[in-house]
């Protein structure tokens, strides 16, 4: 006999219900830890993983892992958390697992609303931008078309107008928005081959955004575009789309432009008070 012998076991077997199990093994495994050591022994051990009749209650237990790592991925993007472990009482399996896919449900819809609100006020960030720089845009396009050439602040080669330079920048098309500034200067030369140098590109200041879905900073370029002719607003379009840029509506008229302007802060002003109500969202205690 080998000297290694364990202390005096019992066999027992016991026979209870299913929707007991849970509670039994809780039970079992409080005194385990107490009084001594319990071993199980498998009756089932010719039957592989999936035959087994809590193998439902594995893959439920896998999709929980899974909706716990998205909620503490999403957690951890917050600065502040606050919350309340609130009571520590049992709850089944079926239970805790209803809970954790309410929980996901509800902040997949919440991460959602957040973005779409936060690109909103991105875009009205950047329209203000537009706007603010419309008068200017439009006062030194006129004295700039005049001439048979002109060079914007980079010094790329613009041609006179078609019509000749007694038009006015008001009977011209314009385009104006935000481009991310890495893309502003191959945009830019872009539009010149494809519109023949028939255009004339200013812009101005630069506009520091937060892309939500990948929680960087972004830089952008405000610029306009005049052209002349539908065949060149099609082309200019279609290059401003390519290189991810976003298009403004811009008045040419200046009370116009002032009243859209103040229009934009003021929609700025109600989505920040919404923007901060969501934010609050991790705030509240999860009970």
């Amino acid at each position: 006999m080998s000297q290694f012998r364990s202390e005096d076991m019992a066999l027992v077997q016991l026979f209870i219900q299913s929707e007991a199990a849970h509670d039994t093994l809780h039970a079992l495994g409080a005194i385990n830890s107490n009084e001594g050591c319990i071993q199980f022994k498998d009756l089932n051990a010719d039957k592989s993983a999936f035959q087994r009749l809590f193998v439902s209650d594995v893959r439920r237990c896998d999709d929980m892992l899974r909706i716990l790592r998205l909620l503490r991925d999403q957690l951890s993007r917050e600065k502040k958390l606050q919350g309340d472990a609130g009571e520590n009482k049992e709850v089944s399996l079926h239970e805790l697992h209803d809970k954790l896919i309410e929980l996901e449900k509800e902040m997949k819809e919440h991460g959602s609303a957040y973005v779409m609100l936060k690109k909103q006020d991105n875009d009205l960030e950047e329209h203000c931008k537009v706007l603010s720089k419309g008068e200017k845009w439009f006062s030194n396009a006129s004295s700039s078309i005049g001439s048979s050439t002109a060079r914007d602040d980079a010094g790329v080669e613009m041609a006179d107008m078609e019509g000749g330079g007694q038009r006015g920048a008001s009977m011209l098309g314009h385009i104006a928005g935000c481009v991310p500034t890495e893309n502003m200067q191959d945009m830019r030369l872009t539009i010149f081959r494809a519109t023949r140098g028939n255009m004339l590109i200013r812009t101005g200041d630069t506009v520091t955004v937060t892309d939500p879905t990948k929680e960087e900073q972004v830089e952008k370029t405000v610029f306009i575009v005049f052209f002349s002719g539908e065949r060149s607003r099609q082309k200019i379009e279609k290059i401003c789309d390519s290189y991810g840029a976003s298009k403004y509506h811009l008045p040419e008229e200046k009370e116009e432009c002032k009243k859209l302007l103040q229009t934009v802060k003021d929609k700025k002003e109600d989505l920040q008070v919404v923007l901060q109500r969501t934010q609050c969202y991790f705030t509240y205690p999860v009970k």
